[in-house]
């Protein structure tokens, strides 16, 4: 140490010249040798420092600029009480805010209250608004508006589609700034509630209820939200085609970055693409996974997400007896290649479903339960131990009446004789599938039919051609198994689907499934607030579902998103 300290104390930097004598003593081979080391040592100090710099900076979004989007369908009712279609939605979150709004990952936040405190039974929530919080025509935001919007969404005049998730919940003003939400029983999802957007009751006060729909501020809508009207293109018929929204700089949350969006609403995916491609617009949704790939390049991103939509076969053991026999549903779960369906229908834009929950709501609820491999074949040996035969035509029954080869000693002699023996009803293996006309619903379908023949099952396809009469069937439970689609975006959906009280019209139990033990379960988690405590109950219904398997669920399709390759830090988890 102490002739290192002497070394640096003696140290000089070489006199100009020094260095210049030092140069002309080399050679012509040492001259271009000590470039050459120059040359390297500069280039590396170069990617030194770049990557030093590179690994300290930091991105920040850059406030400003314009993006285009494109939508299908053409939005009418911006209004967070009246809206039900995509478009409708998209817009009505871009404009109004709620009590709470979801982060991007999925987190409630406040947005126009300032703070909220729930009770310890879970029956009374309490908000306090920000003293900051104004509409897009600078009014003041006053609990009057809360309780003007929660009244208008459970009036039956409306028509409101929100008005079921607002049963037996009453509304009350403390002060100017503060509303008192009063339930009659625990509801797991009322948080989900307080997203709805408020209207301002100033303007909406003096609309009759017979002009509610038909307002011009359905489509000139003020809110709280981001986004703030600023003007709209309509069609010669009169339609709005596309909007020009400016951001809200008294946003609750922030200033948003973006400054003006413009949506322009399209009637159909060909023209959407179209609009993609040329460029006319930046970025989209409703993209189906069948276009998705020949979107990608090197211009455009594809992003993906969970939805909580679950497509499976539900079973009705009420109209074919077949799915009450446990071995068939274990059969028929073994020999369908569910990740065939997902490469095939939605090109790979899916997951497969090994539970009724869905993977927003537990994340890693997914894993297969059977680690065999040839599924056929293990499906194949249950039915036939279980007593369904397989016969010349290639398919299965059960029962009826069958010839046996019988032997008996008759003195000395073994006579052989065949007997018929009556094995009671005769039950074919086969069961009619009951879906709607979408190509991805017929193609998967077609899958299904090829699979479940591989092990003798005989399936007769049912196609309903429109909505309207495809409700009415669901409704009324004509079905002996439906191919349809779930959608679980509220933990309270789980007790619609699959609580044995729900099995007729209106409820959502179209499988019909009736065990104790999943009603309890399910009206556990129902009172509960602890969300620990609430997974820990899905995670048992999971299990009583795989013992029972009331329904073959087989995947979830993936929300697309296609936008131009320069927008960066995008989330669409929410």
């Amino acid at each position: 140490m102490h002739k290192f300290l002497s070394f640096i104390k003696e140290f000089r930097f070489p006199k100009k010249q020094e260095l210049k004598d030092a140069l002309t003593s080399f050679s012509k081979k040492e001259y271009y040798l000590f470039l050459s080391i120059l040359v390297v040592a500069f280039v590396s100090m170069f990617v030194i420092l770049n990557n030093l710099n590179n690994k300290f900076l930091v991105d920040v979004p850059v406030s400003g600029g314009a993006i285009t989007e494109g939508i299908i369908g053409m939005p009418t009712l911006i209004n967070p009480v009246l809206a039900i279609s995509d478009a409708d939605k998209d817009m009505t979150s871009l404009i109004y805010s709620g009590l709470m709004r979801r982060d991007a990952d999925g987190n409630f936040i406040n947005d126009l209250a300032s703070s909220h405190n729930v009770s310890t039974d879970g029956l009374i929530y309490t908000f306090v608004i920000k003293d900051n919080a104004t509409f897009h025509d600078g009014k003041k935001i006053t609990a009057d508006d809360i309780i003007f919007t929660v009244n208008k969404i459970k009036d039956s005049a409306i028509k409101s589609p929100k008005r079921t998730a607002w049963e037996g919940i009453s509304v009350e003003k403390a002060d100017d700034k503060t509303v008192v939400f009063k339930l009659k029983q625990p509801y797991i999802s009322f948080l989900d509630n307080m997203t709805t957007g408020i209207l301002p009751s100033h303007i909406w006060k003096n609309i009759e209820d017979s002009q509610f729909g038909i307002s011009p501020f359905n489509v000139k809508a003020i809110g709280s939200g981001p986004y703030k009207f600023s003007s709209v293109t309509k069609n010669k018929d009169g339609i709005p085609e596309k909007y020009v929204l400016k951001r809200f700089t008294n946003f609750t949350l922030g200033v948003p970055h973006i400054k003006n969006i413009t949506i322009v609403s399209y009637a159909n995916e060909k023209e959407l693409l179209g609009a993609i491609q040329s460029g006319a617009i930046d970025q989209a949704s409703g993209i189906s996974p069948v276009n998705a790939d020949s979107l990608k390049s090197n211009y455009r991103v594809i992003h993906t997400a969970a939805t909580p939509r679950i497509l499976g076969i539900f079973y009705n053991s009420l109209n074919n007896k077949i799915f009450a026999d446990a071995n068939v549903v274990k059969a028929f779960n073994y020999a369908l290649n569910k990740q065939e369906i997902v490469d095939k229908v939605l090109y790979g834009y899916g997951t497969v479903v090994e539970s009724p929950v869905p993977l927003t709501i537990i994340p890693s609820n997914n894993e297969k339960q059977d680690t065999s491999t040839d599924f056929i074949k293990k499906a194949n040996d249950l039915l036939e131990k279980s007593g369904w035969t397989m016969k010349e035509d290639g398919f299965r029954s059960k029962g009826g009446t069958t010839t046996v080869t019988k032997t008996k000693k008759v003195g000395k002699k073994t006579i052989t004789e065949k007997v018929k023996v009556n094995n009671g009803p005769l039950v074919p293996l086969a069961f009619s599938l009951t879906t709607g006309d979408s190509k991805e619903l017929r193609y998967a379908t077609e899958i299904i039919k090829t699979e479940f023949e591989k092990i003798g099952a005989k399936v007769d396809i049912q196609k309903v051609y429109e909505m309207g009469p495809l409700n009415q069937v669901i409704r009324d439970r004509e079905y002996e198994a439906l191919f349809f689609g779930q959608i679980i975006n509220q933990e309270s959906h789980l007790y619609s689907f699959w609580h044995s009280s729900q099995r007729k019209a209106p409820g959502l139990n179209i499988s019909m499934y009736n065990n104790v033990k999943v009603d309890k379960i399910l009206e556990e988690a129902q009172k509960t607030m602890d969300q620990e405590e609430r997974i820990s109950k899905y995670k048992d219904l999971v299990l009583e579902f795989n013992k029972d398997l009331p329904a073959l669920l087989i995947y979830s399709p993936q929300f697309l998103y296609v936008t131009s390759s320069d927008l960066n830090n995008i989330n669409i988890n929410n």
